[in-house]
């Protein structure tokens, strides 16, 4: 049983939730995430881990309610637990001393990009953030961000905080500004290819995190396929981040039109309790990769 053991309300419809996971708190990387089961015969939940704490043994998610597995989630209170959790999955991001690097992401994207300025700025780098939000009502991480970031920049699409506009316009200023080493990019299909864009023009490295459709998480059922440099990938075990040059968006963007537009965490598949299924074989799968 993983406990909540806090939860904070950071934006309208976003909770935080900390939770008591020793084993993943101390394997997790950053740009890794888990998958989620709140209740008994509920849906899986694909959830970037935004911090986890070794020391306290704590993983902490960002959950955002816009369905009924995610409003259930954030509806649990301290002290109950959660179903099942497993993780980490995926690869962790890439990093290593570039120089100057600049963070971007728009949306929810900002609880993934948030442990990569963290990993990047122990790395020595100097971390530039760019967050991109609708209004202010919604922006969230802020306080975190400036923590991890030698200097933040936030846009929003209605000017109501900070800068009106988009984060991909400023995103253009400060490359055109700054002697830029590598840039990280999380959010939309359109934010990350016109990122991708503009570093190709100026040969800059850029690393993109993709948020398909995702089933289980195990590289199983295939359903979070993406194309890179022409081949089929799996955003859950070849990603979730990705070399942004390489990524095929007009694939991406028409695998993420097909279903109804949803973020990463909010995208869910029901169990079947009839048979063993999802819960049962990761239980399985974890306990061997334990050993």
């Amino acid at each position: 049983m993983y406990k909540i053991i806090h939860k904070q309300v950071i934006a309208q419809d976003i909770k935080k939730i900390d939770i008591a996971a020793p084993l993943i708190a101390g394997r997790a990387l950053p740009g890794q995430f888990v998958m989620v089961t709140p209740l008994k015969g509920e849906h899986n939940i694909p959830m970037t881990i935004v911090e986890a704490d070794e020391r306290r043994s704590v993983v902490s998610l960002l959950v955002h309610e816009v369905g009924p597995a995610t409003r259930k989630l954030g509806g649990l209170s301290i002290g109950e637990g959660l179903y099942q959790m497993v993780g980490p999955l995926g690869l962790g991001a890439q990093m290593d001393k570039y120089g100057l690097v600049i963070c971007v992401a728009t949306g929810v994207g900002v609880a993934q990009i948030l442990p990569i300025c963290r990993g990047l700025k122990k790395k020595g780098n100097k971390v530039i953030g760019i967050i991109g939000a609708k209004s202010k009502k919604v922006l969230m991480l802020e306080s975190q961000m400036r923590v991890v970031c030698d200097e933040i920049f936030i846009t929003t699409n209605d000017g109501s905080y900070e800068r009106k506009g988009l984060a991909t316009g400023l995103l253009k200023e400060l490359l055109n500004k700054y002697n830029v080493h590598r840039v990280y990019a999380i959010g939309s299909v359109e934010m990350m290819q016109a990122a991708a864009q503009m570093t190709k023009e100026k040969g800059i490295p850029i690393r993109v995190t993709l948020n398909p459709y995702m089933v289980n998480g195990l590289g199983i059922c295939g359903s979070c396929r993406v194309k890179i440099d022409g081949k089929n990938r799996l955003a859950c075990v070849d990603g979730p981040e990705f070399d942004g040059h390489l990524v095929d968006y007009q694939d991406l963007s028409q695998r993420m039109n097909a279903l109804e537009p949803r973020s990463w965490e909010d995208q869910t598949h029901p169990i079947c309790l009839k048979r063993p299924g999802f819960t049962t074989f990761a239980k399985s799968l974890w306990a061997s990769v334990k050993k």
